[in-house]
């Protein structure tokens, strides 16, 4: 059939009929494959890595310091989603564990107590219970 009867009976464009018509012969399909599916991420899995407990407001505030960049709260967490990255809650500690240490631990005066594995305190990091993973 003709592309100008084609373009009549579906109500379409002739020179949208005659691409369509000359992709179908080159490629045996009506739509080519996308070259490029929009630009290049600015967010990779590393970047929550780094810090799995920070908000989506520290995030855009990093972009917009780091790379000037002004993104809504609801385009990060798309970005995060998409890159397979979800909010997750923290899994408590094992309770029977902490019982021991505690038990362990109890009597021994407070002068002898080193610990040594924290060198600084986040006051943030104590009241989140969700991270991104």
């Amino acid at each position: 059939k003709p592309s100008a009867d084609i373009a009549l009976d579906l109500n379409m464009p002739l020179r949208v009929v005659q691409r369509v018509k000359r992709t179908w012969a080159e490629i045996g399909d009506v739509c080519r494959d996308r070259r490029h599916k929009g630009r290049v991420p600015m967010l990779s899995p590393a970047n929550s890595k780094h810090t799995p407990d920070i908000y989506l407001d520290e995030i855009q505030e990093q972009l917009f310091t780091q790379h000037d960049l002004d993104v809504s709260l609801a385009t990060i967490c798309r970005t995060l989603h998409r890159l397979g990255i979800g909010s997750k809650k923290a899994s408590e500690r094992c309770a029977e564990a902490r019982r021991d240490f505690l038990m362990e631990i109890g009597n021994e005066p407070a002068s002898r107590i080193v610990c040594a594995d924290e060198s600084a305190v986040n006051i943030l990091t104590s009241y989140r219970r969700n991270g991104w993973s």
